[in-house]
């Protein structure tokens, strides 16, 4: 089995948990329940970027080209992409979710926007199916 680790950056809202889970790999999300800790996360991130056959996701913000190199190093990311929608939709998403933390995630909202940057020239997510196609040059080494 080849070794494919996606991380999928983006602000909150964006759509990037709807779309890991589409992808049929293990999903690594700090949101999900089973990680009560960061430290706990981490540790699994860190397990995860050694694992020679691993098929997963990892969600992280990654606002900025040097957070999400750190990221994909951590875990050795196979492809790095990035998921946006525009303000006003992630933060009618935020609102929709009607979590205890909204007013929290709706900041994080204008904060991710304030610092993001494309240095890196990250790939926009489009599908699944395009983000593996090599004949649009999408895959990486």
């Amino acid at each position: 089995m080849v070794r494919t680790v996606v991380l999928l950056c983006g602000p909150p809202g964006a759509g990037k948990t709807t779309i890991a889970r589409a992808s049929g790999m293990d999903v690594y999300d700090r949101d999900d329940p089973e990680w009560v800790t960061e430290a706990q996360f981490l540790a699994a991130l860190d397990v995860l970027g050694d694992q020679l056959d691993a098929r997963a996701v990892v969600i992280r913000s990654g606002a900025t080209s040097s957070a999400r190199a750190r990221w994909a190093d951590r875990i050795r990311a196979t492809h790095t992409f990035l998921v946006t929608e525009p303000p006003d939709v992630s933060a009618a998403r935020v609102r929709a979710r009607g979590r205890d933390d909204m007013v929290r995630t709706l900041a994080g909202i204008k904060r991710w926007w304030s610092t993001f940057d494309d240095r890196d020239d990250v790939r926009p997510f489009v599908s699944w199916t395009s983000a593996f196609d090599t004949s649009l040059g999408l895959m990486t080494d």
